[in-house]
């Protein structure tokens, strides 16, 4: 498996480069410190299993980083490294299609844990995000036992948008992909949100997830 590092500072990208070796998992990392740099690089060669990648660079602006580079590489899984903990940018991040945000001052285990979790097919969504919310972090007390969550009833159309959704494709990839027109897409969105009791891309991940989804 091979890994791509995108962050303009070298000891990040050897703590990074650190975690990663640790899970025995990947044969190549590469490094790049600017946006323009990894691009260039996935012109050459875009076959990378995992896309480590900070908001913040000199070329880089926040989620338009995200934007660009899911847009141009919708398959590639995509997970952020940032210090900003911002829940509207991590809101945003997620809107856009990345399977993980892990916030920068988090443990070694907590990097691992969440690119282990993205490896195996599910989403890392950081527990400063998930109180902001309101959702418990896992392994949480509960105050109470709460009902299973159960899983709605979707037709065979909505549920190939949803499994789009937690692959972490834009809107307009998922409508290329399905051959509908992206307003029809949001449609869809649209019921599938509500049917999760869910107002956002993150929730319908946080309960599926829930449900045993991914």
């Amino acid at each position: 498996m091979k890994a791509l590092l995108v962050d303009d500072h070298p000891l990040v990208l050897g703590a990074l480069t650190t975690a990663l070796k640790s899970l025995q998992t990947f044969d190549t990392i590469d490094q790049e410190q600017s946006l323009t740099q990894a691009m260039n690089r996935l012109e050459e060669t875009s076959d990378y299993d995992l896309i480590l990648l900070d908001l913040h660079m000199s070329d880089a602006n926040g989620a338009n980083a995200v934007i660009r580079l899911r847009e141009t590489y919708p398959d590639m899984p995509v997970v952020i490294f940032s210090g900003d903990e911002s829940p509207e940018t991590i809101q945003v991040a997620f809107e856009h299609g990345v399977l993980g945000y892990i916030p920068k001052r988090s443990s070694v285990s907590q990097i691992i844990h969440a690119i282990q979790s993205v490896l195996e097919g599910s989403s890392y969504v950081p527990s400063v995000f998930l109180k902001s919310k309101g959702f418990e972090s896992r392994g949480a007390p509960r105050a109470r036992a709460k009902p299973e969550p159960v899983e709605p009833r979707l037709t065979p159309r909505q549920r190939e948008v949803l499994d789009h959704l937690l692959q972490g494709m834009p809107n307009k990839i998922i409508a290329d992909r399905l051959g509908m027109a992206e307003g029809t897409v949001k449609t869809h969105l649209y019921t599938i949100y509500r049917l999760f009791g869910a107002t956002n891309r993150v929730q319908v991940i946080l309960k599926a997830q829930q449900m045993g989804l991914v």
